[in-house]
């Protein structure tokens, strides 16, 4: 191939990636179909059927953006509403001693990390949010060896203190 088809080529996936990466769930307006919704955004990270007939579609922006939203199709499959439900009263959703991975999943989809801890024989989820929208936090879900929520809590990001390279 030759350096201006190889250029070419290059530029059209720079411009594939560019308007891929221009779709984001607060662009998306009321009453949208949902297959819109997915062809814009892509397949949801978890579709929940709710008990009054509508669907959640659940959008992760984990790891690198602190926002997880929860995008809600009617009986028509039109969107409902929409919102970015990385906060603490979304949070307060978890309880531990009942809440499994699958649940915590279907709230929030993919963490930014997970981390296992051996000696204990439980995993951690980290999800990074803006708390208030101003600090930059970390919500963090601890299971037991069987997947059930154990501990939670609540630390500043320590993506932050990282060597900032990514910020």
């Amino acid at each position: 191939m030759s350096m201006n088809k190889l250029r070419t080529a290059g530029m059209l996936l720079a411009a594939a990636f560019l308007v891929q990466g221009c779709a984001h769930p607060d662009l998306i307006d009321l009453q949208t179909p949902g297959s819109e919704v997915e062809a814009s955004l892509g397949a949801p990270d978890a579709r929940i059927a709710l008990e009054d007939g509508s669907t959640r579609l659940v959008y992760s922006m984990q790891p690198m953006s602190q926002q997880v939203w929860w995008i809600t199709l009617d009986a028509q499959g039109r969107v409902q509403s929409k919102e970015n439900v990385l906060d603490r009263d979304h949070f307060a959703l978890i309880k531990i001693g009942s809440t499994t991975k699958q649940d915590v999943f279907n709230l929030f989809g993919p963490c930014a990390e997970k981390f296992h801890f051996a000696l204990k024989n439980q995993d951690a989820w980290m999800y990074r949010f803006l708390d208030e929208g101003l600090f930059y936090m970390a919500f963090w879900v601890q299971f037991d060896e069987n997947g059930v929520v154990a501990e939670v809590g609540y630390t500043q990001d320590p993506w932050r203190d990282r060597d900032g390279d990514w910020l």
